[in-house]
């Protein structure tokens, strides 16, 4: 491999590594965010039910004060949110600028070697026309005119963008958000003296919801920018895959199960950096047609991929146990992407080690190049991709089913049941918790959370087709003025007494056309994109779900709550699926509260591993569809006592 290849090779793998670093940094404190705002809730939750059992006698004072709590919240939000972005874009400002300048001294250096190889190719024009060496100027006069003109380009749009940032205003919307977020504060600790001076008892229970709906917002908020900055980090990462790694994408199924299970390897096809068009035709040398002998699929542990190169996975190819091939005779899809499924005991990783589930693997692309490539651009290494995002293959155990009650007509709310499919593992192994989520308004909710992501993405990509949408009629306008011009033009021209300057204005004309009709096709195509992306967000958007007022939960959160606030699940037969979780004076809410009468919750079952501790990264814990389970009232009194 060529210093530059390696250079290369090497930006990309540190590029990819300090992202997905940066990316497992952003996760952790996503997920921290996610604890803040789960406890924060809850305390709020608790604040808000003792708030109501004495807040009916003032519901005036208690109304204007949750609002200002509100406007407080969003104030404090709009003000980190305005800070952020008055960081953000005074560096983007200063990054484009460099970014520019950078390319403009490469665009300058290319220039002037256009120009010195321009010289030459007329010396050799004039000394040895037709000879080999003439073939060999010309090739590179005509590459040399193609890579200055596309350099001249990238220069343009780079100072394009740099006069688009520095448009940019944030001073202006920080300083009003300061002073919103002053103002706000100060109406808050006007309506918060008011409502002091009504009760003693009021004040204490509304100070409490009060303070616990400040540290809700914020951490709502803290939330929401912690999974756009992950998100953007993710986006960040896909694309320098894309772009530099083949787009090497390794996907296991949610619900893996190792007996018959399988993951799927995906990577773009290689292009050739010249195409065969950009030889002269004159060459008899194919190999830009058909660059690729085969593609190669390596696993290795993550613990010794640093230490992974290009000679050992070449000594890898042809051992089908080791090496998964796909020759480059088996025709990409329609986006050029090729796609394989692996078994997960039909391969082996690079070590020759079975692979193990729990185990943290990545995978390798190694490309195989034809002679004939190889002669064409005189370099005769093998391409070996940068490793592939960490995964590994872990068991996913069962979620719970047919979650109802047995609550008949003349019973109070005792029992709770629920169906899962036969496991594997032993009964002691697995422990079935069950807990009640409060159902409550007023919180930003978890369909909130999960669809932020793609609101924001819609969002944008509206607001680019309504930009390309005008751009589009504008030229459409420009080339049907052109089109009126050039016909009347046409005409002066039959009785003109100047033909050369109606020539030379028609000739204007016509560049001019074309070169509008070439900006629309552009326009076009870039709408079509765009249509096309936003298609693809909005299918890809999660699903609606029954309980939208259900506030923020996932398995993270669930794996973590003490065992003092579920209730472990029995089975209602020894033999049976079916499971029963017994309710009581003594049961109480996933926050550790007692139920409260009249209240509904939302029954959840986690299907918990709790066999060996060395064996539990081998098998992940899931959830029961609780977004979609419908909420139960709680009651200790009989049914019928309760229709009456």
């Amino acid at each position: 491999m060529n210093s530059y290849n390696e250079n290369l090779h090497s930006s990309v793998l540190s590029s990819l590594e300090s992202q997905e670093m940066t990316k497992k940094q952003l996760s952790s404190q996503l997920s921290t965010s996610m604890f803040t705002l789960y406890y924060a809730e809850g305390a709020e939750i608790v604040a808000q039910e003792k708030l109501d059992a004495t807040a009916k006698l003032y519901k005036e004072q208690q109304h204007i004060n949750n609002v200002v709590v509100t406007n407080k919240n969003m104030a404090d939000n709009l003000l980190l949110s305005a800070n952020q972005q008055k960081t953000y874009v005074t560096q983007a400002v200063t990054n484009m600028a460099v970014c520019a300048s950078n390319i403009q001294i490469a665009s300058n250096s290319i220039v002037r070697l256009a120009s010195d190889i321009g010289s030459i190719y007329s010396i050799v024009n004039a000394a040895d026309y037709g000879t080999q060496i003439y073939q060999q100027t010309l090739e590179a006069y005509n590459l040399i005119n193609k890579t200055a003109y596309n350099a001249e380009l990238t220069s343009q749009y780079a100072m394009e963008a740099t006069a688009s940032i520095s448009e940019v205003s944030t001073s202006v919307v920080a300083d009003g958000a300061k002073l919103t977020n002053s103002s706000v504060n100060n109406l808050l600790q006007v309506t918060t003296s008011d409502l002091t001076a009504t009760t003693a008892v009021l004040t204490v229970d509304n100070d409490t919801r009060a303070k616990a709906s400040i540290a809700t917002r914020a951490a709502e908020g803290a939330i929401k920018c912690c999974e756009v900055e992950y998100n953007a980090s993710k986006k960040a990462y896909t694309y320098n895959n894309e772009q530099f790694n083949q787009a090497l994408i390794v996907e296991v199924p949610t619900n893996f199960d190792p007996s018959a299970g399988s993951f799927t390897v995906s990577f773009d096809a290689y292009k050739s950096p010249f195409s065969p068009e950009d030889r002269d035709p004159a060459t008899q040398n194919k190999g830009l047609a058909n660059p690729v002998l085969s593609y190669n699929i390596i696993l290795v542990k993550d613990s010794k991929k640093s230490f992974f190169n290009a000679s050992t996975a070449e000594d890898l190819v042809g051992n089908p146990d080791q090496c998964k091939s796909i020759p480059a005779t088996q025709k990409p899809d329609d986006k050029g992407k090729y796609s394989t499924s692996i078994a997960y005991k039909s391969l082996r990783d690079a070590d020759n080690e079975p692979l193990v589930l729990g185990e943290n693997y990545v995978a390798f692309l190694l490309i195989m190049f034809t002679e004939s490539y190889k002669k064409e651009i005189n370099t005769f290494d093998e391409y070996l991709s940068a490793p592939s995002e960490i995964f590994s293959l872990v068991y996913t155990l069962k979620s719970a089913k047919d979650i109802g009650t047995s609550r008949k007509h003349s019973e109070d709310l005792s029992k709770i049941t629920f169906n899962v499919e036969k496991e594997e593992l032993k009964a002691s192994e697995i422990d079935y918790r069950c807990f009640f989520l409060p159902y409550t308004d007023n919180l930003s909710t978890n369909e909130d959370l999960q669809t932020l992501e793609s609101k924001i993405e819609t969002m944008e990509l509206d607001e680019e087709i309504k930009t390309v949408d005008a751009e589009v009629k504008a030229l459409t306008e420009e080339i049907e003025i052109l089109n009126s011009s050039a016909q009347t033009s046409a005409e002066t021209a039959k009785n003109s007494k100047d033909p050369d300057q109606d020539k030379q204005k028609n000739n204007s004309l016509k560049s001019a056309l074309a070169d509008a009709k070439e900006k629309l096709r552009l326009a076009k195509a870039q709408l079509t994109d765009l249509n096309a992306k936003l298609k693809e967000v909005k299918d890809k958007s999660p699903k609606p779900v029954k309980n939208t007022n259900a506030f923020f939960f996932n398995l993270n959160l669930a794996e973590n709550i003490p065992a003092g606030n579920f209730t472990s699940a029995k089975h209602k037969t020894t033999s049976s699926p079916e499971f029963e979780v017994h309710i009581d004076g003594t049961t109480t809410d996933n926050f550790g509260n007692p139920l409260i009468e009249d209240k509904n919750y939302i029954p959840v079952i986690l299907s918990y591993y709790k066999g060996s501790e060395i064996l539990k990264t081998r098998y992940k814990n899931s959830l029961s569809d609780w977004q979609n389970t419908p909420p139960i009232p709680y009651s200790t009194k009989p049914k019928s006592e309760i229709i009456n």
